[in-house]
């Protein structure tokens, strides 16, 4: 079938990977009823007579089905129009779904002689934070005779397909202990998909014709799900927690904190392999999160588990730090070249530092894309998984939120006090961003609870975000001043340097206003953290602490 295409190219880990965007319905349909006639629904004027497929299609996943419970399917299919390999997944709460092909050359070998072929590398990275250390393999195999109608407008753009399956339902050859839940049989669906020139006005029109005539609208699954029975339809390896409240223990807190954020951290796991914007700093805010609550609720949880599980997420905030902190440092520098007044010549310097960020952002990628590909990350994964269902916490987790919590975002916030407290406008960079770490400590154990207590902890978490975004930039402009230095000295950079004394004095000149202009900004900063810090620190904010 054809798709609705999607602007953007995968990350790196993913090339060659060719995206498109799946909008489409399904119904049942009586054992021999045929398509009814939708001229006149909507802008059809005309139906194409039927071109037929028939078609074999292979469905991967883990034995216990994790794709499928995730709503994401994976298949390898010969015949029809679009032979190959095929990954979809969901779109946000809609029924889309993202479709990601490659070609059937692309499968690599069987595992074995005789076996199954093996799922392209660049799908099997894609799925990775759902099956993690668990094999692929098939679990379905779906052999469909299909009758495909266009549907057309009266200049006879292609609005839809409609589709007619006829599905024979199989346990494929070599799907082993994965074949579990297979129910062989046959059933009969339509399918009514968007293509190119059509919109979701068309897709009502034909949907509300298609029911006026019998066809029943369907559960919106995949075929696949369909086949695979119950098994598919359970629940995801991190479900969406469940609601807690004042009086809930704080283990139930732990635990729905921790679910949050690793689903979180899987669905921009996703984004950052397939190159969506923000993905990577959004991830690393999901790990930092994760590292924090471990942290604030360090007395809730065994200590050796949790002080082993921070390590590994600062790694993997580690491997991910180049590739955001090369996205920052880019908006930055190029908003102060704008910035720079019309006497200072930044030509040279402009292109000095479009090298060096994009070098930057280059190795930044690989190493993100290199950790996220590394077995210790699968590992990790797994760990977390676990965390997000049965953290091992202590006998003082089982206390009430509304006694327990309070007291350990208290003494995350005396902590910042006595920082904030000593810092001076002349002190070093350093003694600013161990501020910055401790508030957004704060910050995040604050949000962690405010689901459980409420208003106050929220509008707490809000006062304390006004110190977290100052220092932020406070740091963000002191990186930008320490590279600005680096390049302006740094011999290794003069093959993108003007060859004439006075053009490489342009650009020395440019890169020292540069400069100049970050340390500007840094003072600036910290005095507008010293002036907003009595109101932040006002007492009124904290009286839910107790």
């Amino acid at each position: 079938m054809a798709r609705k295409s999607v602007e953007g190219s995968a990350a790196s880990a993913s090339g060659g990977v060719a995206t498109s965007r799946e909008s489409e319905r399904k119904f049942t349909l009586g054992e021999d009823a045929t398509l009814p006639d939708l001229v006149g629904a909507g802008r059809v004027a005309s139906v194409d007579d039927a071109v037929t497929h028939d078609m074999v299609a292979v469905y991967y996943d883990t034995a216990d089905l994790r794709l499928a419970r995730e709503g994401v399917t994976l298949r390898r299919r010969h015949g029809g129009s679009d032979d190959g390999w095929h990954l979809k997944l969901p779109v946000g709460s809609s029924s889309d779904r993202d479709e990601l092909a490659v070609p059937l050359s692309d499968g690599g070998a069987p595992r074995e002689e005789g076996g199954p072929p093996t799922v392209p590398a660049a799908l099997t990275a894609l799925v990775t934070a759902l099956v993690r250390v668990s094999p692929l393999g098939p679990v379905a195999e779906l052999r469909t005779h299909r009758e495909v109608h266009v549907l057309r407008d009266a200049d006879g753009r292609a609005l839809a397909e409609a589709a007619l399956d006829d599905v024979e339902v199989a346990v494929p050859a070599g799907a082993g202990d994965g074949s579990s839940g297979v129910v062989p049989g046959r059933f009969r669906e339509l399918e009514v998909e968007l293509l190119d020139d059509g919109d979701e006005t068309d897709l009502d029109a034909v949907s509300d014709a298609l029911v006026a005539a019998g066809a029943v609208l369907g559960a919106q699954v995949s075929k696949a799900k369909r086949a695979l029975g119950a098994p598919a339809t359970g629940l995801s390896d991190v479900p969406e927690p469940d609601e807690v409240g004042p009086s809930s223990s704080a283990a139930d807190l732990v635990r729905a904190y921790t679910a949050q954020q690793v689903r979180a951290l899987r669905t921009h796991d996703l984004g950052v392999r397939r190159g969506e914007d923000d993905a990577v700093h959004q991830m690393r805010v999901a790990a930092r999160r994760l590292r924090s609550g471990l942290r604030v609720f360090r007395p809730l949880l065994d200590r050796a588990w949790a002080d082993d599980l921070r390590g590994e997420l600062a790694w993997l905030a580690g491997e991910l730090g180049a590739a955001r902190d090369g996205e920052v440092l880019a908006e930055r520098l190029s908003l102060a070249l704008a910035a720079l007044p019309p006497e200072v010549d930044a030509a040279d310097a402009a292109r000095l530092l479009q090298a060096h960020l994009a070098e930057q952002h280059r190795d930044g990628e690989a190493v993100a894309l290199a950790a996220l590909g590394s077995q210790r990350y699968a590992a990790l994964l797994d760990r977390l998984v676990d965390a997000a269902s049965s953290p091992p916490t202590t006998a003082a987790a089982e206390g009430e939120c509304r006694d327990v919590l309070p007291p350990l975002v208290k003494k995350a916030w005396k902590k910042l006090a006595r920082e904030v407290g000593a810092l001076r406008m002349a002190g070093g960079d350093d003694s600013w961003h161990d501020a910055r770490k401790t508030a957004k400590r704060v910050r995040y154990a604050a949000e962690a609870v405010a689901p459980a207590l409420g208003k106050p902890a929220k509008k707490f978490a809000k006062q304390v975000e006004r110190v977290t975004e100052l220092l932020g930039q406070h740091q963000d402009a002191a990186v930008a001043a320490d590279v600005l230095a680096h390049l302006a000295t740094d011999r290794s950079r003069a093959l993108h340097l003007p060859r004439s004394a006075a053009a490489a004095a342009k650009v020395g000149f440019a890169l020292g206003s540069l400069h100049a202009a970050q340390r500007a900004e840094v003072r600036v900063l910290r005095a507008d953290l010293l002036e907003i810090w009595p109101e932040v620190s006002h007492g009124g904010h904290r009286a839910w602490l107790g």
